[in-house]
């Protein structure tokens, strides 16, 4: 059951007092779990798209921008949109870290609220590793390992390396050197972000698990608020 992603309405898992001002709108938006979903396969669809939509957007402005740059001329004109990509990679992979964890916040949530025993709980909470740690987490190792790797070839290895004999030494050595560093990076933290990412959501899952299976719906709780508080002030420090 393929749904797309509602950005607009959302469903509010934290409590609200008042109506929000214009004064405090932003931080409301800031301090929300933001997944509209009632079902765990709904999740699980909205955490696959989600993925493979961020990694297909970058890869279609990574080979527009390329189209655009086709020689060493070309590439020295356009350095700055270079690295401008690289920055909103990061930031685009940044943002869908945040929502993985969230899908895996509200998979908990729903598997938490069923009427059901301990042991189904146990079991259907194994979902947030399979779909959200196994399967969308993991997919999104292609973006350092594909999306961002391919830039290598393109401009290092491409463009650049093409115009060895055919520009001063000095300024194609000193761009190549540049654009290398730019790469390795922007890879970097694009696997810093990946690692970080699954390393939570093991852990929350496996904690929750741990919870549940010893029957201690207080603690359970504790590991749940703890894991959105964790989610929340990600949200504040990424829109600081």
């Amino acid at each position: 059951m393929k749904k797309l992603m509602c950005l607009g309405l959302c469903f509010v898992l934290c409590g609200c007092g008042a109506m929000p001002t214009a004064q405090n709108v932003e931080v409301k938006k800031v301090n929300v779990i933001e997944v509209s979903a009632s079902s765990l396969d709904e999740i699980e669809e909205m955490a696959s798209k989600d993925v493979e939509d961020t990694k297909e957007k970058l890869e279609s402005e990574r080979n527009a921008l390329g189209e655009k740059i086709t020689d060493f001329d070309t590439y020295t004109k356009n350095v700055d949109k270079v690295k401008a990509f690289y920055d909103q990679a990061l930031k685009q992979t940044e943002l869908l870290s945040i929502r993985l964890r969230e899908y895996a916040y509200k998979y908990a949530e729903l598997v938490m609220n069923e009427d059901a025993s301990y042991k189904v709980k146990y079991k259907d909470l194994s979902g947030i590793y399979e779909y959200i740690y196994d399967d969308a987490a993991k997919t999104m190792y292609d973006i350092y390992d594909k999306t961002l790797k391919d830039m290598y070839d393109i401009y290092y290895d491409g463009v650049i390396k093409a115009a060895y004999d055919v520009v001063d030494y000095e300024q194609w050595y000193d761009a190549r050197s540049d654009a290398y560093d730019d790469w390795y990076d922007a890879r970097s933290d694009a696997y810093d972000i990946w690692y970080d990412t699954r390393s939570d959501i093991y852990d929350f899952q496996y904690d929750l698990r741990s919870e549940v299976y010893d029957h201690d719906d207080k603690r359970a709780q504790k590991k749940m608020d703890k894991f959105k508080k964790s989610i929340l002030r990600m949200k504040e420090d990424v829109n600081d």
